[in-house]
């Protein structure tokens, strides 16, 4: 095969090509001009941001003899840097996803006492570290501690969170971070001018965002973009490279959720599925086009941000114009909210529907689900269960208990030492035609008819529209509950 990937093409073969990544790139520059090259070194981050690139540049510049003559770099003319792949036999890259066993740390640690055959020191490079066995970290932890001098270990990770401490400790940590967009852009526009591609500047700010702070998958994007069209290559062949939602279509559709239009809403989210949109990707889309729209609204220099088309962004514009801040931020809440959702729904598109239909309802004012935890959350607050601390309680009125304990403790206040034995006599609940009905005992039943009826009636009359009606619950004495168990039999046994 002739053809080479692009990512693969252009991998950085020095220390200026690495870009986003400065503040490593100085630090490994620095400590090779001053001979402070330290024998361990973890280098973590998301993929794709050039940790495996930046040890094997680091690992031939520990080792080139005129890297400080070129600033830190390797110099790529001297027998070092010119040996690559396997016939470096002072550089070994290591894959610890597939030798993850104590077997291979065993090994190394053997394998390190031997000198370098032709630099200064004996590079071990371990690309996914976090693969290792518990047994395997162990047998690295001696030799990483105290390895010969000649010896030098680069260990590169995307989950430093399951490299053991014993281990970090013993290494000089770098934090590789997630590229700009615009150094990405630059990065993509000096590859296409190297090729002699034809490209808009719109079309490559969609491939560097598309990319998300990672230059390989940048790379690669802009590598399935290269050979869409023979011509110059722009913006909407970018976007069907992707499969990203067709931009009218999201346009129409965030339309119809910011009007409330339920029709429009149902019918343009039914024509991007047919369409064999999925839903998982069609909401991600419609969130990160909430977020264009907010960024229009509240930045000045929101197209310089966004490197949108001219008409595209004319488009967003406007329809940021109309309509609110608060809805804005409530919508990019529920849809990015539902996307975990969407992957484990029985109905993914049903569930997408609802939230579209639920944010287009909202006016991002108020959001009725927070009230209720809210309202709920202080219910339940000790100090509004205890009316001899605090006045304040909240009657939640779908639920007469809460109706009940709201008018126990407006009648706290008042000098009826009757009413104090009055509560646990009582049963409330709602009937079928949501009167509130009052089940009492023969005491309580007589005391309420004759002394408190016209009082409980104004104090619950406040929070239930329906009629109040106060039923005597029919009690047997100890007799006839007596007269029962003997009739039962003397066999009957009842379980504790």
């Amino acid at each position: 095969m002739s053809y080479v990937a692009l990512y693969r093409k252009y991998r950085p073969a020095t220390f200026d090509e690495v870009i986003g990544q400065d503040h490593i790139i100085n630090t490994l520059r620095n400590q090779i001009l001053q001979d402070k090259v330290s024998h361990a070194y973890l280098f973590c981050g998301t993929r794709g941001t050039g940790k495996t690139s930046t040890a094997k540049i680091f690992a031939r510049a520990v080792n080139c003899p005129h890297a400080k003559e070129n600033n830190g770099n390797p110099c790529g003319k001297c027998s070092v840097c010119n040996t690559v792949g396997n016939a470096n036999l002072d550089i070994i890259e290591m894959d610890a996803a597939s030798n993850n066993g104590v077997d291979y740390a065993r090994d190394i640690r053997e394998k390190v006492q031997y000198p370098p055959v032709n630099g200064r020191y004996k590079v071990y490079i371990i690309d996914e570290v976090h693969m290792l066995s518990v047994g395997a970290f162990n047998a690295l932890l001696k030799t990483l501690e105290e390895p010969p001098a000649h010896a030098l270990f680069i260990l590169c990770t995307t989950e430093v969170h399951k490299i053991p401490a014993t281990i970090l400790s013993r290494c000089m940590r770098f934090d590789f971070r997630l590229v700009p967009t615009p150094l990405l852009a630059e990065h993509i526009s000096r590859i296409y001018d190297a090729e002699g591609k034809e490209y808009s500047k719109e079309a490559v700010a969609a491939i560097a965002q598309a990319g998300e702070g990672s230059v390989r998958d940048s790379v690669s994007i802009a590598d399935r973009c290269y050979s869409v069209s023979s011509g110059k290559l722009e913006y909407g062949d970018v976007l069907g490279v992707l499969g990203v939602s067709s931009k009218n279509n999201i346009v129409a559709l965030a339309k119809a959720i910011f009007s409330n239009s339920t029709a429009d809403i149902l019918t343009e989210i039914n024509k991007l599925v047919s369409e064999g949109k999925d839903v998982g990707r069609l909401n991600k889309d419609l969130s990160l086009y909430i977020r264009d729209v907010l960024t229009a609204k509240v930045c000045d220099n929101a197209n310089g941000m966004l490197m949108l088309p001219q008409d595209v962004y004319e488009q967003l514009k406007e329809l940021a114009d109309g309509v609110t801040v608060k809805k804005l931020l409530y919508a990019i809440d529920q849809f990015v909210n539902v996307e975990a959702g969407l992957k484990y729904a029985l109905s993914p598109l049903m569930l997408f529907e609802a939230t579209a239909l639920k944010v287009a309802s909202s006016s991002g004012e108020v959001d009725w689900d927070g009230v209720n935890k809210r309202v709920t959350r202080l219910e339940h607050m000790s100090q509004n269960l205890n009316s001899d601390t605090r006045e304040l309680y909240v009657v939640d009125v779908t639920d007469p208990k809460s109706i009940w304990r709201g008018v126990k403790l407006a009648l706290d206040k008042r000098s009826e030492p009757l009413l104090s034995g009055l509560w646990s006599d009582v049963k409330v609940d709602f009937d079928s035609q949501r009167n509130f009905v009052l089940k009492c005992s023969e005491g309580a039943y007589w005391l309420i008819e004759n002394q408190y009826k016209k009082i409980l009636q104004a104090e619950i009359g406040q929070f239930c529209k329906g009629r109040i009606i106060i039923e005597r619950e029919n009690t047997a004495s100890q007799s006839e509950i007596d007269k029962q168990l003997r009739d039962l039999g003397k066999d009957v046994k009842f379980d504790d």
